[in-house]
């Protein structure tokens, strides 16, 4: 793991969705064309995700959060030391929680490592 990827965990973990975003972005443009671009496309988008529900966006939230587990999938269960397993299926159960009337209370996930 890049100590650029860690850096982007630890921020996530306590709730910097902009600064992890930031920091992966950083790590990930000398190889957008790599095999791991999907990987931090997906990251970015989760993150991105959480930082519109803070915001009581909801639109952007599920669709951020949707791209996002769409790119990681093809990364399970884990890649790059990083359980994604779980993020994915937290963010899921968030999707899921979204397509009700009333604003759901969710506590962001945190990415755990292998």
């Amino acid at each position: 793991m890049t100590d650029l990827l860690t850096e982007g965990v630890d921020l996530f973990n306590n709730g910097r969705y902009w600064d992890a975003h930031e920091v992966w972005e950083r790590d990930w443009t000398p190889d957008r064309k790599g095999p791991d671009s999907g990987f931090y496309k997906g990251l970015i988008q989760v993150a991105a995700g959480c930082l519109h529900y803070t915001r009581h966006n909801r639109r952007g939230a599920v669709n951020k959060w949707r791209s996002g587990t769409d790119y990681l999938r093809p990364y399970l269960p884990s890649h790059r030391g990083l359980r994604l397993a779980p993020l994915v299926a937290r963010v899921d159960g968030f999707l899921a929680a979204m397509n009700e009337d009333d604003w759901p209370d969710l506590s962001m996930p945190r990415i755990g490592q292998v």
